[in-house]
């Protein structure tokens, strides 16, 4: 950019655009463009370009991709509902996870993906700008840029989705496609894993101290850790189970099942273990099939419960064993019957998360289930999914669903974790029943809570992978939120606290 001033590519209808009221209206984007945007860029410290300006050129479209996926800093004014724009929108958000900014005009009724993102609303009646107006907007579009120059995730694309572009994949034979490198799996890395590995192996080092050395340091010492364990001589070491499941929670999900499916097969992957494989194994196998398979291996793990304790309810140890095998099979029949979408499964899904609460709650009030957020998520997926049965989001809530979620709370012993979970849960039953304040004073007290957790090494889950798996989540059941426009706000909050 000439004089080294960064630029910011406007998406926006040009000239002037006929209001869809049925009065004949015109809208003026050219004014809103002079007025209001250009002053904003121009103050954030940047050069507004639009593609119209765009000279020298006949590749107009190709021009666009180019600014679209490579200027730090995009805005897009949403007025109108024009195609264009929310195409134009759609691929920025996939070729950027930030750099954002979107503004519109007050009154308009945007489409639930677009609420998941920070939209600024401004008065204009396609004509006449108030000079208030004005500068208010310019000062909040200001800071909205300056802030999206700091590279503050703002896509739901890159916030909903693990991995946005695909793995390489062969177009003819011999031709390959490889992603960036800042896109490349974990698993890449495993010809330098398997030899560092090795190395440990051939130095007799003892797994204990090195997986104080280098489980939690980063992904890359733990999976050369589970390759350590992978080339043990005489079979898999003491630890092996330990290694297998923070793999899994760190979504190494590939080599992760390697280590439990060895475990199994040697007879030394435990009742807990089998339940992680139940979950990791899902996760890479996202089919009908993988489900049927993950609900085979719980199946085992309640089995082996029921072996172990006849009387579900007969100890503190029995119902919380039960407790744990009933939650991870309500989560799997609830992703089944995402999967089928057929009332049968829909059946048994809630059936599932029936049994599964009763478990959680007796364990609670006997003090022996320490993640609370899972009691809340199990009435809040209950919620929904008698709305999904009766396909109303109205449906009144006679189980008291929400009133049991608000209803929790930590108590001594209770991991911190868990409290985060649930305070996010209870964040997202505010929103549903329209409360805003309250919503949102919890979710800014929770952000600020996590922002101090996740500096620690056992809490690396918070406000990551956490707040994706959350958002997800969101989008998910978008169609039986009561309220989507404060749960759009809930989303919003999640993203820019992800990664900060």
């Amino acid at each position: 950019m000439s004089n080294g001033v960064e630029a910011c590519f406007v998406v926006m209808p040009f000239g002037k655009k006929l209001i869809p009221d049925g009065t004949a209206r015109m809208y003026d984007f050219d004014k809103v463009y002079r007025v209001l945007i250009q002053r904003a860029v121009k103050q954030a410290g940047l050069k507004p370009i639009r593609a119209d300006e765009r000279t020298g050129s006949a590749l107009i479209h190709s021009e666009m991709f180019k600014d679209l996926r490579d200027q730090a800093v995009v805005l897009a004014d949403l007025s109108l509902d024009n195609p264009n724009v929310f195409y134009e929108l759609g691929i920025r958000h996939v070729m950027s996870p930030a750099g954002t900014v979107l503004i519109c005009r007050k009154g308009s009724e945007l489409p639930f993906d677009v609420k998941l993102s920070r939209v600024i609303f401004y008065e204009y009646d396609g004509a006449a700008l108030d000079w208030e107006e004005v500068e208010r907007v310019v000062n909040q579009v200001q800071i909205a840029l300056e802030d999206a120059r700091k590279g503050r995730p703002d896509s739901p694309v890159h916030a909903l989705l693990e991995s946005v572009l695909r793995r390489a994949e062969t177009l003819e034979p011999g031709i390959h496609v490889s992603p960036p490198r800042s896109l490349l799996p974990a698993d890449s890395l495993e010809e330098y894993q398997t030899t560092i590995a090795r190395d440990w192996v051939a130095n007799k080092e003892p797994l204990e101290s090195l997986t104080k050395q280098y489980r939690d340091r980063d992904v890359f010492g733990a999976r050369c850790l589970g390759y350590f364990c992978l080339h043990h001589p005489g079979g898999l070491p003491v630890g092996t189970e330990d290694i297998a499941r923070h793999l899994a929670d760190a979504e190494q999900y590939g080599l992760a099942n390697r280590l439990f499916d060895e475990l199994r097969s040697a007879g030394l992957l435990s009742t807990r273990g089998l339940l992680s494989y139940a979950t990791s194994f899902s996760e890479v196998n996202g089919n009908l099939a993988g489900a049927s398979a993950s609900l085979e291996l719980v199946q085992e793990a309640l089995s082996r419960t029921a072996s172990q304790y006849p009387d579900p309810h007969g100890s503190p140890a029995a119902t919380l064993a039960y407790a744990l095998c009933h939650r991870r099979t309500a989560g799997l029949r609830h992703w089944r019957w995402q999967l089928s979408r057929l009332p049968q499964d829909l059946d048994s899904a809630i059936e599932a998360h029936v049994i599964a609460t009763t478990f959680i709650e007796e364990c609670r009030a006997a003090g022996t289930f320490d993640h609370p957020g899972f009691l809340a998520q199990s009435h809040l997926k209950l919620m929904l999914l008698l709305r999904f049965r009766e396909n109303d989001p109205e449906r009144p809530d006679s189980e008291r669903h929400r009133e049991s979620i608000l209803s929790i709370h930590a108590m001594p012993g209770d991991e911190r974790s868990g409290i985060s979970y649930l305070n996010w849960f209870q964040v997202i039953a505010l929103a549903d029943a329209g409360s805003a304040q309250q919503s949102q004073q919890r979710a800014v007290s929770t952000l600020a809570t996590d922002a101090q957790l996740r500096n620690e090494a056992n809490y690396w889950d918070i406000g990551r992978r956490q707040y994706r798996t959350m958002r997800r989540f969101l989008e998910q059941n978008s169609r039986m939120w009561r309220n989507r426009s404060l749960i759009g706000t809930v989303a919003q909050l999640l993203q820019s606290g992800e990664g900060t």
